[in-house]
């Protein structure tokens, strides 16, 4: 024999309630059937507001009861036809009139006792019922059960306990017929969930999703082979899909994975319906009403074919965490069991303890509900000892209870650090820690905002062999459009080797736009034109921290400070900073130490290969020298491509000048030309390279050669510079001849030896690396302990949108590298 339990989902329209009678029909081929439903969709709730509304005398009530009324109703009328409508009908009608009467008595004493609510809400599964089996009864013998002639519980109203003894016995003789071999021409029982009945016969709930519970009760007093919980979902989930995307469904559980999972907040099944069917071993079995093909998640004794340690996260919000703490606790006998004997008495459930080993500190959590009462029972019972500042009672609100729960968690070295390690590189802080002597279950308590985030975070340290990367891309001109095409091109790549990298947010100067499952980088042009956001760096920081993203990087193509500026909240807010833009290597020493702390303390990256070299391996090399041991003696090359290109191109048959406007023209030059005469960007790049070798320096402390007359260093640039700058023509026309007659050339370098840094016009040997460049070609060459007599040199292109998009890309994949499974 099958229990088949339908929920309130399955039963939400009158096609739904006909995909139930395919299936019942269908299994009713093969297997002597009881099905056990629940009320329509959201018409529990409804009753309950109808009383409540009756209670406080709102005549609104009786409209909410027409509501309900007319979709029985309705329903009825579209599932059956015939004289068996007219019976059923009028069956119905007798329930609504009953219905009616009790919300008429409520309104008239204004008072909606326990006892009331409970009979109240027992007709969603009293009308359901009915109407489900004369559906069925069309195609095959079926009839309603009321679960009141056979489930006795106490007088416990909205909440009674099941009294099993006599619930089994009376369950048995009333199924006695249901018991035997199957017979073609027996009726197939629907019987009422939810809802039981005390010895003396008033009606009572077993609680809210207490249908599961009927099943597993009729299941377990009859022996059956197997439960069948028909739900709106594929199974249980290793997640709260709402809150982890990546969630999928778990093939297999054991009972008391289940357990853990329905208490510490898994929807899919309600936590008392398992203990029934642990007691008998009856495999109970999770399917999907919407999709029956699916193969579900089945509950039993066994493991199952599953290689993981964890099976689910889960979580348990809207918390409120209390610790008693004082120094008079200390190695007092019966301190715990004065605290829970008086929470006990006050009716309030503890969710979750947890007490250090020094005996100074319980902390318990309750629910958000209980929390009043909890301090109030707790202030009473240590009402002396609370007089005294030596003891205290702490209340911390807006807490949540995240719980890993896994089988094979017991006795497996390393789940706890994988746990909180992966908490801990996210900032996540922890208030309370809880483990069972079984090692199933590792539960901690966390603030609720970052409850999504947690959730995330774990489940992807635990199930996800696909690493994770959400990027924010601001500046999207040439080197971050460059990048977001490279992303497009090679999504596929990144994906087969287990990355998946997604632009959740681009911004330019004006807007930005944001989609927590990543942007289409076919069109985001045009997205982004339409982007109803204003830029300004701390809105994005706030969207972006709305999302709960576990792995996410903020990746500046500009050359702003206000980006810069916002570095911090960005760090703070959990991304990671990868960047071409030097301002931040720049910043005076003293904000840049501190960005750099921020870094580290909050365990983040920040990456910026393409500061030196573009997209060159320049800082890369620099630092696996450094980590491999050896000692830096001295770095020197051509850092800058536009005065690479200019001194490649400078062979004394043009003007100087003319070479810089053209250059100007054809895009090679910053906007304002004189930033890169006046070595200020190699400048730059000297003190980048000297704080990543550990030196304390500003740009104060490189001297930079300025090829710009001091005449024209300052005011607002135009094009009228290029003819005053051609009156220097002859100064460089004569270093360049000076040069040419020692069979030298004329390079712009920058050297760092022994804590200074230099950069200016230097000559050159033709033999030299260093003359031998081409168009803007940056060449570094790093002298070492190791590289005494020869010095590695690093050359290539050091300008250009797609090389210093690649060197931006290349810090993307380090990330992806450092970031753990």
């Amino acid at each position: 024999m099958k229990i088949l339990k339908f929920g309130g989902s399955s039963l939400a329209s009158p096609n739904r309630i006909k995909a139930v009678g395919r299936i019942v029909l269908n299994e009713a081929d093969t297997h002597p059937l009881v099905v056990v439903v629940s009320a329509f969709e959201g018409v529990t709730n409804q009753l309950l507001a109808c009383a409540r509304l009756a209670d406080g005398g709102d005549p609104a009530y009786e409209r909410l009861y027409e509501e309900i009324a007319r979709r029985h109703r309705a329903a009825l009328d579209h599932l059956v036809g015939g004289r068996r409508n007219r019976r059923t009908r009028a069956a119905i009608d007798r329930l609504l009139g009953e219905l009616r009467e009790i919300l008429h008595g409520i309104s008239l004493l204004r008072y909606a006792p326990a006892r009331a609510l409970d009979m109240t809400a027992s007709f969603g599964e009293r009308l359901s019922a009915p109407i489900v089996a004369a559906m069925l009864d069309r195609s095959r013998p079926a009839r309603s059960a009321d679960a009141r002639q056979f489930i006795v519980t106490d007088d416990r109203f909205t909440r009674a306990n099941v009294i099993f003894g006599k619930t089994n016995q009376a369950t048995r003789a009333y199924f006695k017929r249901a018991s035997g071999t199957r017979r073609p021409d027996r009726p197939i029982p629907i019987v009422t969930g939810f809802i039981g009945a005390t010895e003396d016969g008033r009606t009572t709930t077993i609680g809210r999703d207490g249908s599961d519970y009927t099943a597993a009760i009729v299941g377990a007093a009859l022996g059956a082979s197997a439960i069948e919980i028909w739900t709106d979902v594929d199974g249980v989930l290793s997640a709260d899909p709402r809150a982890v995307p990546a969630a999928f469904v778990l093939p297999h559980m054991t009972y008391e994975e289940a357990m853990e999972m329905s208490y510490f907040g898994a929807k899919v099944l309600h936590p008392a319906a398992i203990a029934p069917a642990v007691a008998k071993g009856i495999p109970i079995h999770i399917k999907n009403t919407l999709n029956p093909a699916a193969p579900g998640t089945l509950i039993s004794r066994s493991q199952g074919d599953w290689d993981g340690v964890a099976k689910g996260i889960t979580s348990v919000d809207d918390i409120t965490l209390l610790t008693l703490r004082g120094l008079a606790m200390v190695g007092v006998p019966g301190t715990a069991e004065r605290l829970f004997r008086t929470l006990a008495a006050r009716r309030v459930n503890v969710i979750l303890i947890s007490q250090a080993s020094s005996e100074h500190t319980i902390c318990f959590a309750v629910s958000r509900a209980d929390a009043a009462e909890a301090t109030r029972a707790v202030q009473a019972e240590f009402r002396f000892e609370l007089q005294h500042s030596l003891t205290t009672l702490e209340q911390r609100p807006d807490q949540s209870i995240v719980a890993v729960v896994g089988e094979r968690m017991k006795g497996t070295p390393g789940v706890s650090g994988k746990v909180f390690g992966s908490l801990g590189r996210h900032n996540i802080n922890v208030s309370a820690i809880a483990q069972g002597a079984s090692e199933r279950n590792i539960s901690c308590v966390i603030d609720s905002a970052q409850q999504v985030r947690a959730l995330n975070v774990i489940h992807q340290a635990f199930f996800e062999k696909c690493k994770r990367l959400a990027l924010v891309v601001v500046g999207v001109g040439n080197i971050g459009g460059a990048l977001l095409r490279q992303l497009h091109q090679q999504r596929g790549y990144l994906l087969e080797r287990g990355f998946d990298v997604r632009a959740v947010a681009v911004a330019n100067s004006k807007r930005f736009m944001v989609a927590a499952d990543g942007l289409n980088l076919a069109r985001w042009r045009e997205a982004l034109a339409e982007a109803p956001h204003r830029m300004n760096p701390e809105a994005l920081v706030r969207a972006i921290a709305s999302l709960g993203l576990t792995n996410a990087a903020l990746v500046d193509c500009t050359a702003a400070d206000a980006v810069v500026d916002a570095y911090p909240d960005f760090i703070n807010a959990g991304l990671h900073i990868i960047t071409p833009n030097k301002r931040a290597n720049v910043l005076p020493w003293r904000r840049y130490a501190n960005l750099m702390d921020l870094v580290r303390t909050r365990q983040k990256h920040l990456l910026c290969e393409a500061n030196v070299g573009a997209g060159l391996p320049v800082l890369s090399t620099l630092n696996d020298l450094m980590a491999s041991g050896d000692v830096i003696v001295k770095v020197e090359g051509i850092l800058s491509g536009t005065l690479s290109y200019l001194f490649n191109t400078f062979d004394g048959t043009r003007p100087f000048s003319a070479l810089v406007r053209d250059a100007h023209r054809l895009g090679f030059t910053e906007p304002d030309p004189r930033r890169d005469l006046s070595g200020e960007d190699v400048a730059r790049k000297l003190l980048i390279l000297a704080r990543q070798m550990g030196l304390q320096m500003d740009i104060t402390d490189v001297r930079a050669e300025s090829l710009i007359p001091r005449r024209l260093r300052t005011g607002p640039f135009s094009d009228r510079f290029f003819s005053a700058f051609a009156r220097s023509d002859a100064e460089m026309a004569g270093r360049f001849a000076r040069a040419r007659a020692g069979h030298r050339v004329l390079r712009y370098t920058g050297r760092l030896e022994k804590g200074k840094a230099v950069a200016g016009l230097e000559e050159y040997r033709a033999d030299h690396p260093f003359a031998a460049t081409k168009g803007s070609d940056n060449v570094i060459a790093f002298t070492t302990n190791r590289y005494a007599h020869t010095p590695l040199v690093v050359q290539g292109p050091g300008a250009g949108a797609d090389v210093t998009a690649m060197g931006v890309f290349s810090d993307i994949l380090k990330l992806l590298y450092y970031l753990p499974r």
